[in-house]
């Protein structure tokens, strides 16, 4: 009986954890390279108590700015959570000049914070085509498959982005294989779930979102006394910890 309660237990859990909710893609670090670089902090900020801009008003804006001026503005807004007018900055960029530098890559983040996946699939899709070699790229785009819920095709992007990653990444490396074992998990692959959660572990072994996801797996293959372990290890770290997406 006690087994029982146990193992239903771990299927509530998988079933409440192992998801991809919409609070998932509102870090915005998901993305490896995603820092927003070279940002001037102080384009076209909007005053506290400003009133927003009109779309026509936001056009209008826009098309006296080069490209890179475009890129700076989308860049700034996105970090404000200011959406429309970011896209409309990419998209007067693609008016001219559809192979500007990383800007298939950034839409695409753009578009996974607005919660459009399919469209996020395509710029990165998009942005694999002009750079094949980008491990951030490979790594979003399995994140959008993942949040999607196709998830044979991210486990194929994640492994990408590890074959590509440059070594000493260690942070964005947890990410990776994370990621690649919450989609091992949820295609079935127990196993391949627990080797890449304990890859992940090896460079943040005090993640604690880590231990949780590792103990719910060993509950998946009935080893509960390694799923108690792990699961006193989350609360062990109960501390506040930056959140793997």
């Amino acid at each position: 009986m006690k087994k029982y309660a146990v193992t239903l237990m771990g299927i509530l859990l998988i079933t409440f954890m192992l998801s991809c909710s919409k609070n998932d893609t509102t870090y915005k670090n998901v993305g490896i390279i995603n820092d927003s670089k070279g940002i001037n902090d102080e384009v076209s900020k909007p005053t506290a108590g400003s009133q927003r801009p009109t779309p026509q008003q936001v056009n209008d804006k826009l098309k006296f700015m080069s490209n890179n001026d475009l890129f700076q503005f989308a860049l700034s807004y996105w970090n404000q959570g200011r959406y429309s007018e970011a896209l409309a900055a990419y998209n007067k960029i693609l008016e001219t000049d559809k192979n500007y530098p990383d800007l298939y890559y950034y839409q695409g983040l753009l578009y996974r914070d607005m919660g459009l996946l399919d469209e996020a699939i395509c710029a990165f899709q998009t942005a694999i085509n002009q750079n094949p070699k980008s491990a951030e790229s490979h790594y979003n785009l399995g994140y959008a498959y993942r949040c999607k819920g196709m998830h044979t095709e991210a486990i194929a992007e994640y492994r990408k982005s590890l074959e590509l990653i440059p070594e000493g990444k260690k942070k964005q490396s947890a990410y990776i294989h994370y990621n690649l074992g919450f989609s091992c998990f949820s295609s079935g692959l127990i196993d391949d779930a627990i080797s890449e959660f304990n890859k992940a572990l090896a460079y943040k072994p005090k993640d604690r979102e880590i231990h949780q996801k590792l103990g719910i797996a060993y509950i998946a293959k009935g080893w509960t006394d390694k799923a108690k372990d792990e699961f006193s290890m989350y609360r062990e770290y109960d501390k506040p910890v930056k959140k793997i997406p």
